[in-house]
């Protein structure tokens, strides 16, 4: 092996195996980026390209051994942690001190306004375009040679 691991690392590394980098994080109390940067700099000190051969690597390694396995999950750990959306569903009012309010819902009138403006807009752009065609081809028109003007018997 490269280098040795730090604890940090092993231990985000050995959760991996059977959970989510955020699951990691609200057990570990950190941040799923934080442990995703954990398991990266473990992976280039093993070097191994993904984390089921970094837990094969550690098995097989007496510094580490294979009783370093991650133990199964918590079912305690599934709950939502501060500040996960289903956590903030019924905080649409302030609470106290320091309240904040979730945004309000977009207004169903608005979308369809905006898609309204934007096809007038297109339209107007589709008709400046064909009387542009149009008057070009009647300047042309007079220009052109007879055989290649076709007219109706």
């Amino acid at each position: 092996m490269a280098g040795r691991l730090t604890e940090r690392q092993l231990e985000c590394l050995l959760l991996s195996a059977t959970m989510t980098d955020k699951d990691i994080g609200r057990h570990l109390g950190i941040s799923h980026h934080t442990v995703s940067l954990h398991v990266r700099e473990a992976l280039r000190r093993l070097e191994v390209s993904s984390r089921k051969a970094a837990l094969r690597r550690l098995a097989g390694d007496p510094l580490y051994g294979p009783e370093g396995m991650a133990a199964p999950p918590n079912p305690a750990l599934h709950q939502p942690a501060p500040g996960d959306p289903v956590d903030d569903a019924d905080r649409t009012t302030p609470t106290g001190a320091g309240a904040w309010f979730l945004p309000r819902p977009p207004r169903p009138g608005l979308r369809l306004g905006l898609i309204l403006v934007f096809a007038a807009v297109a339209a107007l752009i589709t008709v400046g375009i064909v009387s542009v065609v149009s008057g070009a081809v009647g300047v042309l028109a007079p220009h052109a040679p007879p055989a290649a003007i076709l007219t109706q018997d």
